[in-house]
């Protein structure tokens, strides 16, 4: 099987699990604000971000270590995957300590210190299940990583869904979210249970081999959680609660399009990993990874952009909530950056340039919250919304971010037909915003299926999409004609 065919049947794999979540996540994105609230969801939302701060100290970037080396070389999987566990653990149990910390010293309620101490249980449970999810995608057994993923985030939704009907908070909402995540976890390490059992059991001087080929991701991800989780926080000590829940439902509606860029980055980094001194083919899959991010998240960007308000009716929130339109328009902006943002991350951490990467992502941490210190005051005190300036610092922060990204990447990924792809991805998204416009008043779903076959039609008019390639998508999920014969593991061959 070619690589390019490998990923694509990975991303195929990966999206129809993530299909699934997808719904979860509707569901979750309904339930949560119009039974909870905005100061309920605000309490919750700044105890994840305080948890998936910390937890950035569990990690020390290991994770991704992990799948680029097994990706390079199976025989490391077991002796890695122990070493990366025995580092993590006690890790993680000093950052649920910094967390608690952090809750008494600032003087906050007794309910989000109760939802902060639940969720650092999700801090240990999540280092088990990120390492596991690891060895998985470097392996390249994506359904088994899928299997993981949805199990648990399906099973958050139905717990969830089922207590806030029967009028639960948020602090059950914490417990049935970490309850999930450990039975998913549960699942990655049955996956592997063979693997673990054979090969040698743990590398010579574990801890320096894990953190000395972790640091580069760490210094990264340490970046990217901290740009990605502080605008939480700061609200929270800057504005309140209710402000914290009104930008927590926006990001919420806005993530959603965030599927196609994990799948595509999931899928691309071992499959790049494994041709990364190929620079043809290296860069056709990074390129082709580019395009495929354009051509989907545009359209839904677009779409939340002219459609916030209708958003927040359909979805049924309380008044309140109306405060989250205009955070939803300015982050609906950086829904594309972000993804091709990945796309990027992604390629220089198969070709040796995390570093640069990470040392982005430090001055992209200083910058965010130095933003957001002046705009979530200025904002809070000219329109009462706090949201509105973390909203608007966070899609600065990408552009930013792919200013730089872009001059770091190799040479021959991003060339004038890469650009002249983009550019018509963004016209087609233009021309269906306009067509939206002209019938916003009509049913919320009825504007949204004519958006999609705008879209699609500017789409095909554009060449951005092509008969050609829908054939042949036909032909991976129908015919199978490009897969090899599975192996006794349920899984393609290398």
């Amino acid at each position: 099987m070619s690589t390019y065919a490998r990923v694509v049947q990975s991303i195929l794999t990966l999206g129809a699990g993530q299909a699934l979540s997808w719904i979860g996540a509707i569901v979750l994105l309904a339930l949560l604000p119009r039974y909870l609230g905005d100061v309920n969801l605000g309490k919750l939302t700044f105890a994840s971000a305080l948890t998936a701060l910390f937890g950035i100290v569990a990690d020390l970037g290991v994770t991704t270590y992990l799948a680029k080396e097994v990706a390079r070389d199976v025989t490391l999987l077991r002796p890695l995957t122990t070493s990366v566990l025995l580092t993590r653990l006690p890790l993680s149990a000093f950052a649920s300590a910094l967390a608690v910390a952090f809750v008494w010293i600032a003087g906050y309620d007794d309910l989000t210190k109760h939802i902060v101490y639940v969720l650092c249980g999700g801090i240990v449970v999540g280092s088990l299940a990120n390492t596991f999810g690891a060895a998985l995608q470097g392996l390249q057994r994506m359904r088994a990583l899928t299997a993981s993923m949805v199990t648990g985030r399906l099973l958050q939704c139905a717990l969830v869904a089922a207590l806030l009907l029967n009028g639960a908070g948020p602090l059950d909402v914490a417990v049935a979210t970490v309850f999930a995540t450990t039975i998913g976890m549960a699942v990655g390490a049955l996956a592997l249970r063979r693997e673990l059992t054979s090969g040698p059991a743990v590398l010579r001087s574990p801890l320096l081999v894990v953190l000395g080929g972790g640091l580069p991701f760490f210094i990264w991800q340490a970046a990217l959680v901290v740009y990605g989780q502080v605008d939480f926080i700061l609200l929270s000590m800057l504005a309140g609660d209710a402000e914290v829940g009104w930008y927590a439902a926006a990001y919420r509606i806005v993530m959603l399009p965030a599927f196609t860029p994990i799948i595509v980055t999931t899928a691309a980094l071992p499959a790049l990993s494994s041709i990364a001194r190929d620079h043809v083919q290296f860069s056709g899959l990074a390129r082709r990874s580019l395009h495929i991010i354009a051509l989907t998240t545009v359209p839904m960007a677009f779409g939340i952009l002219v459609l916030p308000d209708k958003l927040v009716h359909f979805l049924g929130y309380p008044e309140t909530f109306s405060n989250s339109v205009w955070p939803m328009m300015l982050l609906a902006l950086h829904v594309p950056l972000a993804g091709i943002d990945m796309v990027i991350g992604t390629v220089l951490a198969t070709t040796g340039r995390q570093r640069q990467w990470a040392m982005t992502g430090v001055a992209a941490a200083v910058l965010n919250p130095a933003a957001n210190l002046v705009l979530i005051p200025l904002t809070d005190q000219l329109f009462g919304n706090g949201a509105i300036g973390a909203s608007a610092v966070t899609t600065l922060t990408e552009v930013f971010m792919l200013t730089v990204g872009l001059r770091l990447l190799p040479a021959g990924i991003v060339v004038p037909s890469t650009v002249g792809y983009v550019a018509r991805c963004a016209a087609a998204g233009l021309l269906m915003s306009a067509v939206v416009l002209l019938v916003r008043d009509q049913p919320f779903l009825l504007v949204v299926l004519i958006g999609a076959a705008v879209y699609t039609a500017a789409s095909f008019s554009l060449k951005t999409l092509s008969v050609a390639e829908i054939r042949t998508l036909a032909r991976y999920v129908v015919g199978r004609t490009l897969a090899a014969r599975p192996s006794q593991s349920g899984e393609a061959p290398a």
